[in-house]
């Protein structure tokens, strides 16, 4: 959410009524520079309290007129949507180019689109669908209308089919790209870095919330310092898939298996420990790049070392 870009919509969008608050909702989805925008057309008309038509008109109006610029089209996989950006140079402080072009609502005059200027055609609807504005007429029942399984009924009625009969629960667009959120950033601190394609998989059909990532990161923090993961230079961490899959986030602190040592239960004491004995500290940048060692081999090396210095003042 981008509060920056909906105070300058608040002051500077040229339209008022359900069309500023459609650009209000897509700030909602917005960087602060206006980037990586891609709401579903149903949390849009959801947001907005308006039908799927009417948000699918608006943002070929937005298009027409500039402000709102589509970077990435569907791919036409479940789930995937079109990716949008407000114009930079308006977000910058410019006004809006003046291109001439024209949309009219469909119910006054039903149009199709020929170069930059609506024509009247037979009655259909105005949706954008890549870089040209082009309508889509009445649905026939029982005809579909693309490779996902859309079907149209004369009441121009739309429904999808799931690709299962199983219940779906996550209804959250996923990034055009295919990244996801706070997965990087998890990932570059997980002991285990086999099988990335699967993990991220898993991360994304989860959807973890803000509080929740943090929750995962606090706990992989904790887990990476015990016994279990530093053992045999963290040969039995568990793949990132896994402990996903089996919310290994919620274990309790007890079940991490710390050694109780005292400096060896918490990062801070492993890394002071490492300088006290004259280790180098654990770079995270280079072992993130696949250049260095993880971090409960660090711990092992530094217990290690700690050990044969107690053996040897014995």
């Amino acid at each position: 959410m981008s509060i920056r870009l909906m105070s300058m919509i608040f002051d500077r969008y040229p339209e008022g009524g359900s069309e500023m608050l459609l650009a209000l909702a897509m700030a909602d989805h917005a960087n602060d520079d206006g980037a990586r925008i891609w709401p579903s057309l149903d949390e849009l008309a959801r947001k907005t309290r308006q039908s799927r038509r009417t948000v699918q008109r608006q943002i070929a109006k937005m298009l027409a007129s500039g402000w709102l610029e589509q970077v990435r089209t569907a791919t036409g996989r479940p789930g995937a949507t079109n990716e949008y950006r407000v114009c930079p140079a308006w977000v910058a402080g410019a006004e809006l180019p003046k291109t001439g072009v024209k949309v009219t609502p469909v119910e006054d005059s039903p149009e199709l689109a020929t170069g930059d200027t609506l024509t009247p055609l037979a009655a259909g609807e105005v949706v954008h669908t890549g870089d040209k504005v082009t309508p889509v007429r009445e649905g026939e029942r029982g005809v579909t209308r693309d490779a996902r399984g859309v079907t149209g009924d004369a009441r121009g009625d739309t429904a999808m089919s799931p690709e299962s009969s199983g219940t779906i629960k996550n209804h959250t667009p996923l990034p055009p790209d295919g990244g996801a959120d706070g997965f990087d950033a998890l990932w570059s601190i997980y002991p285990n870095h086999d099988n990335r394609a699967k993990a991220e998989r898993r991360y994304r059909r989860l959807a973890p919330s803000a509080a929740l990532q943090q929750a995962m990161r606090s706990a992989i923090e904790a887990q990476r310092l015990g016994k279990r993961w530093t053992k045999d230079g963290g040969e039995f961490v568990p793949e990132f898939a896994t402990w996903l899959r089996n919310e290994r986030w919620r274990d309790e602190p007890a079940a991490t298996g710390v050694t109780g040592r005292g400096w060896d239960e918490t990062r801070a004491g492993i890394d002071a420990k490492a300088r006290e004995l004259g280790i180098p500290a654990w770079d995270e940048a280079a072992f993130s790049l696949g250049k260095g060692p993880s971090y409960p081999a660090f711990t092992e090396r530094v217990r290690r070392a700690a050990e044969a210095r107690e053996a040897a003042c014995a």
